[in-house]
């Protein structure tokens, strides 16, 4: 078995999962690949006909890519893969360290939102948004300017007593070749994951697995300029829950997932981000960003 950390958990693998951190980090999570199985035994002839499906609760969760196979994910403890006899280690880990794992974190009782966040003076900033509308690519520019990145797409939010907090993935960003280009990256170079969007992974520096205080949030949208507005609190509740992991796998999640976004937005409330969709432009969301926070701190200490 291959050991490994990531989202503060301790996987143990039987195939290897580079993207995560080598570590004895105990058990939480065990994955094992089910070939004595085949997604027949599992799904329909009409859902296996499907491009993929999802049953998900807190118990037990049935995800199915016709790329792959089945994935069981039992608990927030276990995962089962049953893969497609054609499937590659890449394709099945494309899934498992993104959406596998956000529906594993939701049955741990986490607040799994759809979004990338990056460390700036030991806060975790949360960019929230669409699929496509510049998360990974907001982060790399953040990372080019020195801040770490906690994590990009599933972002793993703990309320309980004392501040929110996020906590870290694993160190890799997922890049298209016009963004990498924009930033500098030498696109080629880059780790191919069998995205189906054609990005590619690129590795960060490590990164620490304790939880960072939140210290804010905010969803990208698009607009002639760049400007920075605070949404209502009916609004930052209408934005967490739409840009969680359950709603982006068109699931609507619990009564309690409900309820951890109405405090979420309570005590943080959002912040829509505005700018062009210009690549040349993404130094300057971070920079934009860098002002907010200063105002914020300046304001907290009159």
């Amino acid at each position: 078995m291959y050991s490994y950390i990531a989202y503060g958990l301790g996987i143990q693998s039987e195939i290897p999962i580079p993207e995560f951190i080598s570590a004895e980090a105990g058990c939480d999570v065990t994955l094992t690949i089910d070939r004595d199985s085949s997604p027949s035994d599992y799904l329909s002839e009409k859902m296996l006909a499907q491009e993929w499906g999802l049953s998900l609760n807190r118990q037990q969760a049935v995800f199915y890519v016709k790329d792959a196979g089945v994935f069981l994910i039992q608990g927030g403890r276990k995962i089962v893969v049953v893969p497609i006899a054609e499937a590659t280690q890449k394709q099945i880990r494309l899934y498992l360290v993104g959406t596998i794992m956000a529906i594993l974190l939701y049955q741990r009782e986490f607040l799994v939102l759809h979004a990338s966040v990056a460390n700036i003076n030991g806060n975790a900033i949360a960019i929230l948004g669409e699929s496509g509308q510049g998360k990974s690519s907001t982060a790399a520019a953040f990372y080019r300017k020195g801040y770490y990145i906690l994590t990009d797409d599933v972002a793993p939010v703990t309320l309980a007593k004392g501040p929110a907090t996020i906590t870290p993935g694993f160190p890799q960003i997922k890049l298209c070749q016009k963004t990498a280009e924009a930033l500098g990256y030498d696109f080629d170079s880059l780790d191919v994951i069998n995205s189906p969007k054609q990005k590619r992974g690129h590795r960060l520096k490590p990164i620490s697995s304790a939880p960072l205080p939140i210290g804010r949030i905010y969803v990208l949208y698009d607009d002639e300029e760049f400007k920075i507005e605070p949404l209502t609190p009916k609004e930052s509740v209408i934005e967490l829950v739409r840009h969680s992991r359950p709603t982006t796998l068109y699931h609507s999640g619990d009564t309690n997932h409900f309820f951890q976004c109405v405090t979420l937005a309570k005590e943080y409330g959002v912040y829509r981000l505005g700018r062009p969709r210009n690549l040349t432009l993404l130094p300057e969301i971070v920079k934009l960003v860098e002002e907010n926070l200063s105002s914020q701190l300046t304001k907290a200490l009159a």
